[in-house]
């Protein structure tokens, strides 16, 4: 464990050592709390030791729980345990940001494992019947008894068929991944998980006004800004063209304005211009917003991001050291990477991001009732991933007559999936699928509640791994305000109405932020889509993709997972033609593809 954390350079770091026990916590940043004392990253109390990472919001309200002297030299580790100590296993629930924390009881011979609601942060486990160990690092884990590392099949085939297993899986079977609001007990070699945050029990409110939402919405917004930007010296943000790093940047900027301060935004561009083969309604460069509202802010720095110089081969290889998985979006990491290489070069100390925004920050609602077609599509019985036209409809009736009369019918993941057929079928996918309640014709969306719940996500989301992974990488705190706990539940809790009201789509973060966002922005019409050039610098390295999917037919294992004629065909026709209409899915399918045939190279240790 230690030699694959050692690799991220801590600034500080301690350990214990107990019998059967060691604890190690490394300090990456210098924001552990006013100082970054290495005495704070274990703590011990009443015969108990807990680590953590954790940045606390809701430290006041902990103390005054405790009925302690507020004391600035009270490290959170300190104030966690005693909490632990005064209130059992359910002092997480009034813990507010993003942590993750191990706690041992000697006295009890227990271990508790304990994350956050939803924020920017991960925690694995591997119990056996020698040992538990954790890490907030899954390599760290690996390096124990590598030998018997093995790949999670369920996992892989999620990722190549865009399926959300909803389960605290990761790409290895003997590792598992503690979910968000949960923590875990581990007891005479038993692990037992709790859910102690449900998202689904947030009631409806009701207030007095239309104001008074919008009033209580901004209160939770800037709050949520402010708790992950107050130890930063020199802050950056990800500022796309859409409402939630937009928002996110506003108010970031907004406070820094108060003290004087600026702050630097990134935007990734493409290297070149890509509107030509995309409909009119994406915006392929996000520049056309993001430079004005640089301008309107005043206090913003800003840097268009093209990464001229960064290898999509080079960074898929690198994504899998770092993250040691699989990637749902491995055409993005390039962009991503880049900005965090040139946000280190600035001593960037905290990235703000606005990765969960669309189902908070800038939730739209839902329709009330069903909209006219939504229901042609559903008694026509319309399943396809298409825009829904006349044309489209002849095409999909075509294909679902030849699946009927067919021995072998084309599965729904079959147009966006470079899986093998037969690891399907022995994996009996569908099967599996259904059991889970995945529709992998992606036709059910719910809208309504539950729709909203589920886009969320907080029971089993992923999302802040991959983001506390390239804090790790580059030593910069990445911290996410639209996952905000207490910003999410009150969005859960407005009433619809206040979602689509007055003829104005997203009516309750327009209202808030009139006059502070840019008119221009706030009464857009595009969408932005990153990555837009992504089949242009797949040609560009055409050499480089033909030799390395040639080097996948000696690969056995590969073989089987992956149908590797099938990643051939799409980079023949996007080398052919990169602005064709279909060359930028198709490229976002290779590099997926690609990203698990790279991890089942390096993973897999034997021959199917």
């Amino acid at each position: 464990m230690k030699m694959a954390t050692q690799k991220f350079k801590p600034k500080n770091k301690l350990e214990l050592r107990e019998a059967n026990l060691f604890l190690e916590n490394l300090s990456l940043t210098n924001q552990f709390n006013k100082e970054d004392k290495s005495q704070h990253l274990i703590y011990s109390e009443n015969d108990c030791w807990i680590v953590s990472n954790s940045r606390i919001d809701n430290k006041e309200e902990l103390i005054e729980l405790l009925n302690i002297p507020l004391n600035d030299e009270l490290s959170d580790n300190a104030i966690l345990l005693k909490m632990y100590v005064e209130f059992g296993n359910e002092f997480v629930k009034k813990i507010e940001g993003d942590w993750t924390l191990a706690i041992w009881n000697q006295s009890q011979q227990e271990i508790l494992i304990a994350r956050d609601q939803l924020g920017t942060s991960a925690l694995y486990y591997r119990l056996t019947d020698a040992y538990i160990a954790f890490s907030t690092y899954i390599g760290g884990l690996l390096e124990i008894d590598s030998q018997t590392i093995k790949i999670d099949e369920i996992y892989l085939a999620g990722i190549l068929t865009t399926w959300d297993t909803q389960s605290n899986r990761t790409a290895f079977e003997n590792i598992k991944f503690l979910p968000p609001a949960h923590y875990a007990l581990i007891k005479n070699g038993k692990l037992s998980l709790h859910r102690y945050w449900i998202a689904e029990d947030t009631q409806e409110i009701h207030l007095d006004s239309a104001r008074e939402y919008v009033e209580r919405f901004s209160d939770k917004l800037e709050q949520s800004v402010k708790n992950r930007i107050r130890y930063s010296q020199n802050l950056g943000s990800q500022l796309s063209s859409g409402f939630d790093s937009s928002t996110i940047t506003t108010v970031a900027a907004e406070f820094f304005k108060k003290d004087k301060k600026r702050l630097t935004a990134f935007t990734s561009i493409p290297k070149e211009n890509t509107s030509d083969y995309f409909p009119t309604h994406i915006a392929t460069d996000e520049s056309y917003l993001s430079i004005p509202t640089a301008q309107f802010l005043g206090n913003v720095d800003h840097v268009l991001v093209r990464s001229e110089n960064q290898s999509i081969l080079k960074n898929i290889h690198d994504s899998i050291e770092l993250h040691h998985s699989p990637l749902h979006a491995a055409g993005n990491m390039f962009w991503i990477h880049q900005i965090y290489l040139e946000a280190q070069a600035k001593e960037i100390d905290t990235m703000i991001i606005g990765q969960s925004g669309n189902a908070t920050i800038s939730w739209a609602g839902y329709p009330e009732g069903l909209q006219i077609k939504s229901l042609i599509k559903r008694i026509l019985g319309y399943k396809s991933q298409e825009k829904f036209t006349p044309i489209s409809y002849v095409k999909y009736l075509i294909v679902e007559i030849k699946n009927k009369w067919s021995s072998n019918p084309t599965p729904d993941w079959n147009t966006y999936s470079f899986i093998n057929t037969q690891f399907a079928q022995d994996l009996n996918l569908f099967s599996k699928m259904k059991e889970m309640g995945h529709d992998p014709s992606f036709s059910n969306s719910i809208q309504n509640k539950k729709g909203h719940i589920n886009f969320i996500n907080p029971k089993y989301s992923k999302i802040g791994a991959l983001w506390q992974d390239l804090a790790y990488c580059y030593q910069i705190s990445t911290y996410d305000p639209s996952n905000d706990k207490r910003l999410v539940e009150y969005i859960l809790s407005v009433p619809n109405e206040y979602y689509q009201r007055e003829n104005t789509n997203k009516w309750l973060l327009k209202t808030a932020m009139k006059g502070r966002l840019l008119d221009d922005l706030i009464h857009q019409t595009r969408k932005g889509r990153q990555a837009t050039d992504l089949a242009i610098r797949i040609q560009s390295e055409a050499t480089e993709f033909k030799e390395l999917l040639k080097s996948f037919r000696s690969n056995s294992a590969i073989q089987y997972y992956i149908d590797c004629q099938k990643m051939e065909t799409y980079l023949d026709r996007i080398i052919e033609n990169p602005r064709k209409k279909d060359a930028y899915n198709d490229a976002i399918f290779l590099t997926r593809g690609i990203s698990c045939a790279l991890f089942i190279n390096k993973y897999h240790g034997g021959i199917v």
